[in-house]
């Protein structure tokens, strides 16, 4: 039986346009995670740094973030865990 994945709260902009959000996963709990917007705009594709194009392009790299969560994820650790354009390059 698969684990289910990690599921994730609303992406929210932060005045410095870092997309700030939280992921829930089985097993470890909740971990909190940064995006710089430079690397959403590099790995994810949004336009420029606007809140609406961040946004956007969380919602469409959903599935980039969710493998660099998986391997970025520090249980129990309190602080928010940056992830760098590097985490969001796809791995098979």
């Amino acid at each position: 039986m698969a684990q289910p994945q990690p599921n994730f709260t609303a992406p929210i902009v932060s005045a410095d346009s870092t997309v700030l959000f939280s992921a829930y996963g089985f097993g470890w709990g909740y971990c909190a995670f940064t995006l710089q917007s430079e690397a959403v705009c590099e790995q994810l594709g949004a336009a420029d740094g606007t809140a609406k194009q961040l946004l956007l392009a969380f919602e469409l790299g959903k599935r980039q973030i969710l493998q660099a969560v998986e391997r970025n994820a520090v249980p129990g650790a309190g602080e928010r865990v940056a992830l760098a354009a590097a985490d969001l390059m796809a791995r098979d």
